[in-house]
């Protein structure tokens, strides 16, 4: 069961007991700052569906923490891989368009990184 109002009120009315679902394991996780005169950029993104609907997002910082960019975009019918690989595009044009040179570009896509990260043109 989930912990939304809408089924605990289902099951309520059925009278069904319910099993809440297990919380998540909560870890800590540090930001890090990059060296001075680089910006990071920190992307994330969901879809629901596949293809489906998602968001993305990235927020721009520099070595003392201070935001100097971010940006929001929905999506309307993309898969997971195809969105990570729009964040990362959005994120490069973005810091292009600033004059932001050194950049360090952060995901949670190992594929978007590795691709990057890479002299080749093929998607891995």
């Amino acid at each position: 069961m989930r912990n939304c109002i809408d089924h605990i009120l289902i099951h309520h009315r059925f009278g069904l007991r319910g099993c809440p679902s297990k919380a998540p394991v909560i870890k800590s996780v540090l930001w890090s700052p990059p060296a001075p005169s680089w910006i990071k950029v920190n992307t994330n993104g969901a879809v629901m569906g596949s293809p489906g609907v998602g968001d993305c997002g990235g927020i721009f910082r520099n070595c003392r923490a201070f935001v100097k960019g971010c940006f929001a975009i929905p999506f309307s019918q993309v898969f997971a891989f195809e969105s990570k690989l729009l964040i990362a595009s959005l994120a490069i044009n973005f810091a292009l368009n600033y004059g932001w040179q050194r950049i360090w570009f952060e995901s949670d896509s190992f594929y978007v990184v590795q691709l990057l990260s890479s002299r080749s043109e093929m998607v891995p």
